[in-house]
């Protein structure tokens, strides 16, 4: 009998940890992407541990990245909006079919909804992360001019 409460409590603790383990690493996930996105720094870091970039060559890439940013914004801005079309879309037909009190609900779940959209014009919504959009700054995609002063070699 001892042996096996012992192999039941060895077996729970492993799932717990298992559990604990798996949220932790999904976390891990999510926040590296949260982190990253808008930011091209990483990429640049990779690749120069990866090909031991020269001082020029680095920032030439960091260049590459910045001359980019504005065209993939446009693209993730016209891409929100169409997203958005398509789900105004959807709740326009989905309240179409629903009684009259389940519409007076869906009206109040939808104005919830468009509350916390509102509230995140970048969409990210992941637990446990700070609210709004990425970081932004020089060297991030949500930077409006990319700064190159304060790297070396800029003129």
């Amino acid at each position: 009998m001892n042996n096996n409460f012992k192999t039941i409590i060895v077996f729970v603790v492993g799932v717990l940890l298992g559990v604990a383990v798996t949220g932790l690493y999904i976390h891990h996930c999510f926040t590296r992407s949260w982190v990253n996105s808008g930011n091209h720094k990483h990429a640049v870091d990779m690749l120069d541990s990866k090909l031991n970039l020269t001082a020029d060559q680095k920032t030439k890439i960091e260049k590459v990245f910045d001359d980019a940013a504005p065209a993939m914004e446009a693209i993730r801005v016209g891409t929100n909006a169409k997203l958005k079309t398509i789900r105004d879309n959807n709740s326009t037909q989905v309240r179409l079919l629903l009684t009259g009190d389940q519409q007076k609900k869906f009206d109040v779940l939808k104005a919830e909804w468009d509350k916390k959209s509102n509230a995140n014009d970048k969409g990210w919504h992941i637990p446990g992360l700070p609210q709004g959009p990425p970081p932004c700054g020089p060297g991030t995609m949500c930077s409006p001019v990319p700064d190159h002063s304060s790297q070396p070699g800029s003129k």
